[in-house]
């Protein structure tokens, strides 16, 4: 089986993350949209370099990139609940800051960015000294997006140069 379904190729998944790219930027504390987001960003490089032999690829892009370091720790953490690989070190905790407490208010009340919702990464080691102490989930959406539309784009993600 390659693929799923009409998603065959690295550019079908671009395709797919601009899509949920969009449904970030419509609404920045949609933790189904940020999940949707990371899986599929982090596995765009799995997708140009495959096993067994774009390991080394991989590696040496993520390494280039602190957003994918970033990326991947955040997809790994989102995947298996908490990453366990000593790698992963761009990520020091995630929190919801909320105008509202979870559950005050019925679902569907308010409108999506009707009240601050904003989900907060505080960062650490690389991805700290490359972006500062947090990123709201948008921005940091934002910043993946600046690598894959980037100089080769989806079709040829760069193995070394500087951030985004």
């Amino acid at each position: 089986m390659a693929g799923l379904f009409d998603l065959l190729t690295p550019e079908d998944l671009c395709a797919k993350l601009e899509h949920d790219f969009e449904r970030v930027e419509k609404n920045g504390s949609d933790v189904f949209a940020a999940f949707d987001f990371v899986i599929t960003a982090w596995h765009l490089l799995e997708w140009h370099f495959p096993d067994p032999d774009g390991t080394s690829t991989r590696t040496a892009i993520r390494n280039a990139h602190p957003i994918l370091e970033l990326c991947e720790h955040l997809a790994v953490g989102g995947k298996h609940y908490s990453p366990t690989s000593k790698k992963h070190q761009s990520v020091s905790s995630m929190r919801r800051a909320s105008v509202w407490a979870r559950g005050v208010w019925a679902p569907g009340v308010w409108a999506p960015n009707t009240w601050k919702d904003d989900l907060v990464i505080e960062l650490a080691g690389t991805a700290k000294v490359a972006f500062g102490e947090s990123m709201l989930f948008p921005a940091f959406a934002a910043r993946v997006m600046e690598f894959w539309r980037g100089p080769g784009g989806c079709s040829q993600p760069r193995v070394s140069g500087s951030a985004p």
